[in-house]
């Protein structure tokens, strides 16, 4: 018991250790093995060991075996789930195991998500919120391969990208979600997502460009429809990606373009559920739709988008909105790859994870994130797709790939709903911790702090501080890329 619990004195310990290396006399050795104190705990032991062995099962549980051996960890994905796996993994082993780590990812970093609605409407530079995967922390305990998976071979445990195929013992599934525009008829002209960083700048680069269009259009009702913009989908990035685009517009753009009536813009919100956030808080999704009001944003729920084509959308089949930008931030759905394999999933193409966050088809195998339908003990639904969420995941994922190496238990995810944060443009936020609740300015603090903290490296967060910093005083960056000439 005292070997076991090392933060106390050790009277019986250190009592042998003065015995068989004489650093004690006898004197001290009968004072501390004749101490009431000492008895007192050795007595308490037995009555707890012996409490233990009456209620454990006549059959004890078979011990795990250790693992002899290189084992090979492929980790598929360098989103949140991936790379914070990959974090996990290799500060917690070391080179005596000959464990072989190797990330596999179309990309070369791993990417702030949570962000991007701020690269787009020009309040951080592009690539402060990207972190290149070959400068994080141990990284000559990993190897890194960027490439385009390919196919998933779980029979053979085996894994094809572009690269060649690879080879696995424990495999990590974390390679996201993609956007679904199977339910948008979209007949002609382009849609806007918010994935990537190429996303974000080809978003800013057209709400710049139709500015310009517009500031030399002659035709009124021509100009209406290069002004409104219409983002679909009422969800947390709908939200944060709405009101910061009125920000971006209203208390800058409309500064640069002199000769655009500022009455002519119009930003829509469409949402096909009765409220906005469906999981958020009652009370903050009431402040929430009354700051996107208070905005000039028009919030349409309970209203699908059923067509759109050049210069117009179709909302519930039957009104039309003439536009010419149309931000989709809903229907996500798991990566192609996780929806072709032979697994239990979801109506999203999630695979159907234990509560160790493991396939049961597959030994080692694990899925987390966008990729894990994980359902919540509590509610029986699934539980929601968040960064947060995801990190925690990862430290899980990453504890039980070494228990199942090292012969120890695994251990089980537990998930806890602690509390969310929206952002409401550049001066405004929700926050939420269990019962404390905050709005307005004291929560788009907590929200910078937050998010300044979590950003991978010191020095994309010193420079994202900056560029907020910089886009409060001279403004956003309002800088057309011509990509067609890259």
């Amino acid at each position: 018991d005292e070997q076991r619990d090392s933060s106390h004195r050790q009277p019986f310990t250190e009592a042998a250790w003065g015995m068989f290396t004489g650093s004690y006399s006898y004197g001290n050795i009968v004072k501390k093995i004749f101490n009431p104190f000492s008895y007192e705990r050795l007595v308490s032991a037995l009555i707890k060991e012996g409490l233990g062995t009456l209620s454990r099962d006549k059959q004890a549980p078979a011990r795990r075996k250790l693992y002899v051996g290189g084992r090979r960890v492929l980790i598929l994905g360098s989103g949140f789930g991936g790379a914070y796996t990959l974090r996990h993994l290799v500060k917690s082993t070391n080179k005596n195991e000959n464990i072989h780590i190797t990330l596999v990812s179309n990309e070369n970093y791993f990417l702030f998500t949570p962000l991007l609605h701020e690269v787009a409407m020009g309040s951080i530079e592009t690539r402060h919120i990207a972190y290149p995967i070959r400068r994080l922390h141990w990284r000559d305990r990993f190897n890194f391969i960027r490439a385009n998976v390919e196919k998933i071979d779980l029979k053979n445990r085996q894994v094809a990208t572009s690269a060649g195929t690879l080879d696995y013992d424990c495999l990590v599934l974390a390679l996201g979600s993609v956007t679904d525009k199977s339910q948008l008829s979209l007949e002609d002209g382009q849609v806007f997502t918010l994935k990537t960083l190429y996303d974000a700048i080809r978003l800013r680069n057209h709400i710049i460009d139709v500015f310009e269009e517009a500031t030399i259009e002659k035709d009124v009702e021509k100009q209406k429809q290069l002004l409104t913009f219409v983002v679909a989908g009422g969800g947390y990035i709908g939200i944060q990606s709405v009101s910061e685009l009125r920000d971006f517009i209203f208390k800058n753009l409309i500064n640069y373009y002199k000769d655009i009536d500022p009455r002519l813009i119009k930003i829509i919100l469409i949402e096909s559920r009765p409220k906005i956030v469906g999981r958020m808080d009652t009370k903050l999704g009431a402040y929430v739709m009354e700051q996107l009001k208070k905005m000039g944003i028009e919030v349409r729920t309970q209203s699908r988008m059923t067509r759109a084509w050049k210069g117009q959308i179709e909302i519930n089949g039957q009104d039309i909105i003439p536009t010419s930008t149309l931000l989709w931030s809903t229907g996500m759905i798991s990566h192609p790859r996780i929806t072709e394999l032979d697994a239990e999933k979801d109506n999203l193409g999630r695979i159907k994870v234990n509560a160790y966050l493991e396939l049961p088809i597959g030994s080692c195998v694990y899925a987390l994130g966008d990729c894990a339908h994980f359902e919540d003990p509590k509610t029986a639904k699934p539980i929601p797709p968040r960064a947060h969420t995801t990190v925690r995941q990862a430290k899980i994922v990453a504890y039980n790939i070494l228990a199942d190496i090292r012969g120890r238990s695994k251990q089980a995810y537990r998930y806890t709903d602690t509390g969310e944060i929206v952002s409401i443009g550049d001066s405004k936020a929700v926050f939420r911790f269990y019962n404390l609740r905050l709005y307005g300015l004291p929560a788009r603090l907590i929200w910078l702090i937050a998010y300044s903290t979590l950003v991978t490296g010191t020095y994309n967060r010193v420079r994202i501080v900056a560029d907020w910093l910089l886009s409060m005083i001279f403004g956003r960056d309002a800088t057309y890329l011509n990509l067609k000439d890259l």
